[in-house]
């Protein structure tokens, strides 16, 4: 989100990159119906007044514009020479006309992504749930009870853009946040710096996400229709992860914190609205036929002062989660009764 501004730069350079291959092809496209050889100047060769390298078509020619008469010896090593170093050439062309093709065939596609607006790309990314980014070094982990089933996430993550937690307060750049999850959930993402877990056996997820709200309405306020669209939004980092959303609906919304927010950029009031919903959805499975029911928990927070929402996500099997006194149920209501931010 705080980098959105910054995607059009790096586009612009490699489109910059692929018209200079543009040039690089066309000179090589030269090469490979009219082959011509550099060489050195020589008796046989025409050197320009300044003595660089004259630039011969053959040696046919070669021969006819020079008025010097040439040794049979060295006239049959300069046809020897010639011809090797036609040969390579040729090779080359061919290789260097190939990749730079291949290079061409993207020149299009970066071209048309470098010429759309920022704004227009501002406003799509802020139409979609994306990753709430680790910030402030790694985070702490600790197992909880003698048990160890669960392990407490304390850590960071990116703060609203300009954001004062009071009037006259420092800017702060990280948000804390805590949460339990199952020890034996794989972290996802890594590098990428996003939040993500899975339980490797059934598949269920968590997600920490980020969204930005509609201008002029708050998180008591917004339809509840907008945290599924946000969220399976297709620039949204649910889907780019691989989620193929076949349909979506939110069934049940109610608010956990219904404080009062003034949706100043700058407020004295902490506390944070709260709301908790449920989606329904379905994806579809890896061989693109069938689909599955999922269900989705979701405990969004809204930064006082803000319009950014920070979620926390969790996908299960519609029917283990529906099943009475269904432990898969348990742990994701664990996990998204335990997310904290601030």
């Amino acid at each position: 989100r705080h980098q959105s501004t910054n995607i059009i730069n790096p586009i612009i350079l490699l489109a910059v990159a692929a018209c200079h291959s543009a040039k690089s092809t066309a000179q090589a496209f030269q090469l490979q119906h009219h082959p011509i050889v550099i060489a050195p100047c020589s008796i046989s060769s025409r050197c320009n007044p300044s003595g660089s390298v004259g630039i011969r078509a053959s040696r046919f020619s070669a021969s006819k514009s020079t008025n010097r008469s040439v040794h049979p010896k060295s006239h049959h090593h300069d046809d020897f020479e010639t011809t090797t170093t036609t040969t390579r050439a040729s090779k080359i062309t061919r290789r260097s006309f190939l990749s730079s093709a291949v290079i061409l065939s993207t020149t299009s596609t970066l071209v048309s992504i470098a010429s759309i607006p920022r704004s227009a790309v501002a406003a799509s990314l802020e139409e979609a749930a994306t990753y709430a980014y680790r910030s402030g070094g790694l985070p702490f982990l600790t197992t909880l009870g003698l048990s160890k089933l669960f392990t407490r996430y304390e850590g960071f993550v990116l703060a609203p853009e300009n954001y004062y937690p009071k009037k006259g307060s420092a800017k702060i750049n990280n948000l804390a946040i805590q949460f339990d999850f199952p020890t034996d959930w794989l972290q996802l993402d890594k590098l990428g710096g996003g939040i993500q877990y899975v339980d490797q056996r059934n598949g269920d997820k968590l997600y920490l996400l980020h969204a930005m709200l509609p201008e002029g309405v708050d998180l008591k306020a917004v339809s509840k229709s907008w945290f599924g669209d946000v969220i399976f939004h297709p620039e949204g980092d649910v889907v780019r992860s691989g989620v193929v959303v076949d349909g979506y609906r939110v069934a049940r919304s109610q608010m956990v914190n219904e404080c009062s927010s003034d949706g100043d950029s700058v407020s004295d009031d902490k506390c944070q609205l709260q709301r908790r919903l449920l989606l329904k959805y379905d994806t579809v499975t890896g061989n693109g036929v069938q689909t599955v029911e999922r269900r989705g928990l979701v405990d969004a927070h809204q930064i006082a002062g803000t319009r950014d929402v920070y979620m926390m996500v969790t996908a299960s099997n519609a029917v283990k989660f529906e099943a009475k006194g269904s432990r898969e149920r348990e742990t994701v209501e664990t996990i998204v009764n335990s997310f904290k931010i601030g």
